[in-house]
């Protein structure tokens, strides 16, 4: 073979090599063209993706609570409660509590500091209010249940009863009535017949062990009940002990990589952009794009259970926001059917295959679809 030949040949190989992954990388771009961030997706054929908090906010816990993030539902009035700090330049954290449908639209929003309890009280150490549950916006004090007279500042407040015995029994009284007891601290707030009672733990003479003898009461008057995070614990590919049937991770595209050198520890820091599918009841599927860490893409998923009068097919969306990265966006999103009508589910009975990527998929050929979605889409055209 002459010089000529052989590098004729080579640059043939080297074109070729250069076409296929043309090609594969085309492919690819094309594809994750398909995948939009929450905050502009246009959702698919069946379901809309709506705002309701916007990117820059963080969803906190909603009973005030700040080891993770939950949403709750008002059993009540099946609404969905939803607790986020909103941030707005160099401005410090607002707070804020939304209410919205089990759809996801917004009914109202307030400004509220504090906590609120599972009653539905707004709480706050110097005072609550009742606009949960019955609309009474108007800040009340609490009560000394000596003098029945308000407590301007619990903080400050001496109570008149110094003798520890009497002191106790006062104590007792309140608590075996209380059909809510909550504690801060070593302050003590009871509810009965809708009004909230203080008394301070602090008198010489009570038991080191008070708090453990006197736990809250917080079961016994519960209509706000928090909501499960549905994500899977690892989206990674590879991992077969995690439940994905809500959301599956389709690949993930590392743009930011740092090496910590710890002296003996060291590791590989890697942000970039997750792509993931979520399968909708009716078949449809909803591409996401989300800009987190390699180890998590820090996105919670909560559904209203049926008991609570949800629907299986709208679907909450938490992300929280990342200063680090601006591209990591916050908020909070809602999947939901485009038409309110439309069944909540296709099939009832489901038969799965193999598509020629491994991936396991419904047989629609082979399924049995509900009689309802039938008539539905007969209806439809």
């Amino acid at each position: 073979m002459t010089t000529n030949n052989m590098f004729q040949k080579i640059t043939i190989l080297i074109i070729l090599i250069f076409s296929l992954s043309g090609c594969h990388m085309k492919s690819q771009i094309v594809e994750f063209k398909n995948f939009q961030e929450l905050n502009n997706n246009p959702g698919s054929e069946n379901y809309e993706i709506i705002e309701i908090v916007g990117k820059k906010a963080e969803v906190s816990d909603f009973f005030g609570r700040t080891e993770s993030i939950k949403i709750a539902i008002d059993t009540t009035t099946a609404t969905v409660l939803i607790r986020a700090y909103e941030i707005k330049g160099n401005s410090s954290d607002i707070s804020g509590t939304y209410i919205a449908d089990l759809l996801g639209s917004t009914i109202k929003k307030r400004r509220v500091s504090g906590r609120v309890l599972k009653d539905g009280t707004a709480w706050e150490t110097n005072a609550y209010n009742n606009w949960i549950i019955n609309g009474d916006t108007a800040k009340h004090k609490y009560i000394d249940p000596f003098s029945k007279k308000i407590i301007d500042t619990p903080h400050t407040f001496q109570v008149s009863e110094k003798d520890p015995e009497k002191w106790l029994a006062k104590f007792k009284e309140l608590y075996q009535k209380a059909q809510y007891i909550y504690i801060f601290m070593r302050f003590y707030y009871f509810k009965l017949d809708n009004k909230w009672y203080f008394m301070e733990a602090n008198l010489e003479g009570l038991p080191d062990n008070f708090k453990q003898q006197y736990p809250p009461k917080e079961d016994s008057d519960v209509r706000m009940v928090e909501l499960e995070n549905l994500a899977p614990v690892w989206y990674h590919k590879g991992f077969k002990d995690r439940d994905t049937s809500l959301i599956k991770m389709v690949d993930y595209e590392s743009t930011y990589f740092e090496k910590v050198d710890q002296g003996l520890n060291q590791y590989g820091f890697s942000a970039g952009w997750w792509y993931l599918e979520i399968p909708m009841p009716l078949g449809d599927t909803i591409r996401i794009k989300r800009y987190s860490n390699y180890e998590d893409p820090e996105l919670k998923l909560y559904k209203v259970p049926k008991e609570y009068g949800g629907r299986e097919d709208v679907l909450f969306i938490v992300q929280k926001p990342e200063e680090l990265f601006p591209e990591q966006v916050g908020g909070m999103y809602a999947i939901r059917p485009r038409d309110p009508n439309q069944p909540q589910r296709r099939y009832k009975k489901i038969v799965y295959k193999t598509d020629s990527e491994g991936n396991e998929t419904i047989d629609r050929s082979r399924s049995i679809e509900t009689e309802e979605y039938k008539q539905w889409k007969k209806d439809k055209k």
